[in-house]
């Protein structure tokens, strides 16, 4: 089996984005640990310029979960609950959380930061991480929406690990000129890899993902009027 680039020309995907920006966004706190029993798995979500939710949630081996809100969340008390602890332990067990960095920290002002703690491993990032890390968000998120503690739109979704975020791939409307559409994103360092159909109404692109988040810059080419259609590229395997 090996992996070859598969084009799709329709498929869209678009996780949601803070909202319009109001206030700054707050330090990473330190967190104190519990001196009697410390938890097995700890995650901070940070604030973001809009109004994306910062709590921090503490899971403990007795199945005892913690919740302590900050901003943007539907609670406004510390708030406590059982989950099945021993079962989400096994993904995190299986993720290789152990091979990966201790930070992915990317200079991009409107994102908010994580910091994921399972056992001894604290992993730290803002918007340029490892799949393996989205997807353990969103499996703590999905209990955490259950207990409405956390509003479902603001919930992270995990990505199929088949997307290439790295490249979109995006179908300008006729008679656009593409030199100047990209002019609109040096910013971003927008350049095209291909022409995906001769003409360049189809076109396979990349960018400097140091100064942009990938779902970001995706919302921002949806919205843009000279954009019929945009996704990220995918990845599958070809079977021999």
């Amino acid at each position: 089996m090996r992996p070859f680039h598969l084009i799709f020309l329709f498929p869209i995907l678009c996780c949601a984005c803070c909202a319009p920006k109001t206030t700054g966004a707050e330090a990473t706190p330190d967190i104190p640990e519990n001196p009697d029993q410390p938890p097995v798995i700890r995650l901070y979500k940070g604030s973001c310029y809009g109004q994306c939710p910062a709590y921090t949630l503490e899971l403990f081996r007795n199945g005892r979960v913690v919740m302590t809100p900050r901003r943007f969340v539907p609670v406004d008390t510390t708030m406590v609950a059982t989950w099945p602890v021993e079962e989400i332990i096994r993904q995190f067990d299986s993720a290789g959380l152990e091979i990966l960095e201790d930070e992915y920290m990317a200079p991009i002002a409107d994102i908010p930061s994580f910091r994921l703690k399972y056992l001894d491993k604290e992993i730290r990032w803002n918007g340029k991480q490892p799949a393996v890390l989205q997807n353990l968000v969103a499996l703590l998120d999905r209990y955490t929406v259950a207990e409405g503690w956390l509003e479902a739109e603001r919930a992270f979704t995990a990505k199929a690990d088949y997307l290439i975020e790295k490249e979109l791939i995006i179908q300008l409307k006729p008679d656009t000129d593409m030199a100047i559409w990209l002019d609109t994103y040096m910013d971003v360092g927008l350049f095209v890899i291909r022409e995906i159909v001769k003409g360049g109404e189809y076109i396979l692109v990349g960018y400097d993902q140091n100064v942009v988040d990938p779902d970001v810059l995706l919302k921002r080419v949806l919205e843009d009027d000279r954009v019929v259609l945009a996704s990220f590229n995918k990845e599958l395997d070809q079977r021999d």
